[in-house]
Order: C-alpha cells, then sequence, then structure tokens
C-alpha cells in the first residue's frame, strides 16, 4: 500500500507544507489507490485509476500531480494540454492516409507509457473535443492510467461550445471513470511563490535560475520560444506561452516597441516577466523611456509583472537627469510592483 508521507517528504525537502485541502486530496487518494485492481488478461473489469484534480488557478494541483507520479509511478509521461494536443494533431498528419489513424496515435502513446499526467486541461475546440473524448476512452481500455489536472469541473468543460452535446459523453465517462475531487481553497500558491522569490540572492536574476523558477512555478507552461508577435511585429523573448512571456530588459526596450505594443502585451499575456536588468545613464535614454511607459501602462492595465533584479537597484536603475521628473513616479511605481501585496491585491481584484 502506497503511503502518503513519500509525498509529504518529497515535497518538504523542497520547501512546501501542504495545507488542509491538500492534505485531504492525498489522503483520498491513497484511499483509492488501495482500491486500485489494474486490467489484466483474465480481468477485463477495472477499478479507477485516473485522476482528475481541479481547482483554482495556484491551489498546488500541477505540483502535487508531479510529486504522485514522482513517488508512485513509473513508465510515465507529462505533457501541458496544449503541447499533448500538438503530438496528438502531428501524429494525426503523420498517420494520414492510414485507416483509422486516431487508434495509431493511442497505440504510440500507449507503447512506453502507463500513466499520462495531462496538465491545464481545457477544451476550447469542437475538433479537440472530439479526438480527446475518443482518446480517453481508448487510453483508458487500453489500460493506461491519466492524471488529469484542470480549472475546470467536468460537468463546466466545453460550456457553451459550438455542438458541445457531442461532447456530454466525454463528460459523463470522465464522472464515472476518474477519481475527480476539487481542490478548494483560497491560497495561491503559485502567487505566493512568485511574490515572495528573493531577488537579492546571488545569481538569483541570471537567466538560468529565473527559468528553472518559471518552469517549477508554471510547470511547462511557459517554452523555449525565443521571439513573439505583437502587433504583428516580431520581438525577441527568453519564454513564452498562451499566458506567459518573459522577456529581457535589456533586449526588449532596446528594441523599437511602443506604448500600443505595452497595451497588447497586457491584452494579450496574463504574466510579464523580465530579468537583465542594468543601470542607465542618459546614454540609455531611449530604452528608459520604453520602460517608463511600460510600467505605467502595466501599471494601470493591472498587469501581473515580476521584475528580477537586486531591490536595492530601483533606486539606481536610472542614473541620468534627462527624464528625471517622469522617473520619479516610475520608481515609486517599482517599489509597489516588488511589494507582495501587489500582486496579492491584483489576485483578489480579479477573482471578485
Amino acid at each position: 500500500m502506497k503511503d502518503i508521507k513519500v509525498v509529504i517528504e518529497k515535497l518538504s525537502v523542497q520547501g512546501i507544507n501542504l495545507d488542509i485541502e491538500q492534505m485531504i486530496f492525498l489522503e483520498e487518494f491513497i484511499k483509492h489507490e488501495s482500491l486500485y485492481k489494474p486490467k489484466t488478461f483474465f480481468s477485463r473489469s477495472q477499478s479507477i485509476g485516473n485522476i482528475y484534480l481541479w481547482g483554482p488557478v495556484g491551489r498546488g494541483k500541477t505540483m502535487l500531480l508531479q510529486a504522485i507520479q514522482d513517488c508512485y509511478f513509473s513508465n510515465s509521461v507529462q505533457f501541458h494540454f496544449i503541447e499533448f494536443m500538438q503530438l496528438v494533431h502531428n501524429k494525426l498528419a503523420d498517420f494520414s492516409g492510414i485507416s483509422d489513424p486516431l487508434m495509431k496515435v493511442v497505440k504510440h502513446l500507449s507503447n512506453d507509457n502507463k500513466i499520462i499526467f495531462i496538465d491545464e486541461f481545457q477544451i476550447e475546440d469542437i475538433a479537440d473535443a472530439m479526438i480527446i473524448g475518443t482518446l480517453i476512452d481508448a487510453l483508458s481500455k487500453k489500460g493506461i492510467r491519466l492524471l488529469i489536472s484542470s480549472n475546470s469541473h467536468p460537468d463546466n468543460l466545453y460550456k457553451d461550445g459550438l455542438q458541445r452535446a457531442k461532447f456530454l459523453q466525454t463528460i459523463d465517462f470522465i464522472n464515472k471513470n476518474f477519481f475527480v475531487h476539487h481542490l478548494s481553497g483560497i491560497e495561491d500558491y503559485r502567487l505566493r511563490e512568485i511574490a515572495e522569490f528573493d531577488s537579492s540572492a546571488k545569481d538569483k536574476n541570471g537567466d538560468e535560475s529565473v527559468k528553472s523558477f518559471l518552469l517549477r512555478t508554471f510547470s511547462k507552461d511557459i517554452s523555449n520560444q525565443t521571439e513573439f508577435f505583437i502587433n504583428t511585429r516580431k520581438f525577441d523573448c527568453l519564454g513564452c506561452s498562451k499566458n506567459v512571456l518573459w522577456i529581457s530588459f535589456d533586449t526588449f526596450f532596446s528594441s523599437p516597441c511602443g506604448s500600443k505594443d505595452f497595451i497588447e502585451i497586457a491584452k494579450t499575456f496574463e504574466w510579464v516577466f523580465i530579468n537583465n536588468f542594468h543601470i542607465c545613464s542618459d546614454d540609455h535614454i531611449d530604452k528608459i523611456r520604453r520602460f517608463i511607459s511600460f510600467i505605467d501602462i502595466a501599471y494601470q492595465e493591472k498587469q501581473k509583472l515580476k521584475l528580477f533584479y537586486d531591490p536595492n537597484l530601483i533606486n539606481n536603475l536610472y542614473s541620468g537627469v534627462q527624464l528625471e521628473n517622469l522617473w520619479i513616479r516610475t520608481e515609486s511605481r517599482l517599489h509597489q510592483i516588488a511589494a507582495t501585496k501587489y500582486l496579492q491585491n491584483l489576485e483578489q481584484k480579479q477573482t471578485k
């Protein structure tokens, strides 16, 4: 029988102490796991071995399922939902012209994996809805166990979507064949980790350190993509996904970007992360002018923003005189943005 202490100790080593709701989920998981009987040649019946963990953003769903995966399951693989669907569509293209190509995809996925973890599960179009329904059913029949995290209860998946009636059978399948658990609670651990990130420590703000932090905090919700498009123009970045943008202060604000671009960034990305700061004089006046405009717009648009730099740098980031009056306001806003309460207040306003 699996022991809950294994997960608790693993997370404790990482400095993570579980709250009551997270402990309840692990206890319920252990109970379900003790009753699980895998499908065999002699027994076609299979108790529920799939997990569907849902709840608000930042509650630790990915963290918990990753810990379960690492501690208890071998022959497993993890995908972000977008990454998973890209793989499926690519394989469907590879098997084009072959009879029943989706079953070929199922065989490919099940060849080396007994456990598949799909993170940030969310259906947004009818094509994916039809494909994912068939995949979940076929993988489960092959004895592949599925771990799924989502912000939505199964009943609310693809809500108000085109031809949703065709997806209701899949919703029913999930409710009947998954251990569905609501990870309730109000504390956003992702938000807390970001707000409390210690930028004063040596080498904490370099690319490798920031990348490691973002991958850990956002799972695979940030890629190695080095370019993004805003207002049909291409800009360099350090990482990018549907909701997250990571840029270099030195590179991005040296490029010919302006207020229209900053407004579009605020509309497009939930989170913006910036590192690679350096002290700027009036020799860098264009870079500072763009940064001032960016901060004004991000502040006004209530952008979730994290700047990776030594806190002592705020008062010295601009050493020139030409933009001194404008910089006073920007410096004040940088102090506010650096405060833990800034992100907490934004989260509270957006959830009301």
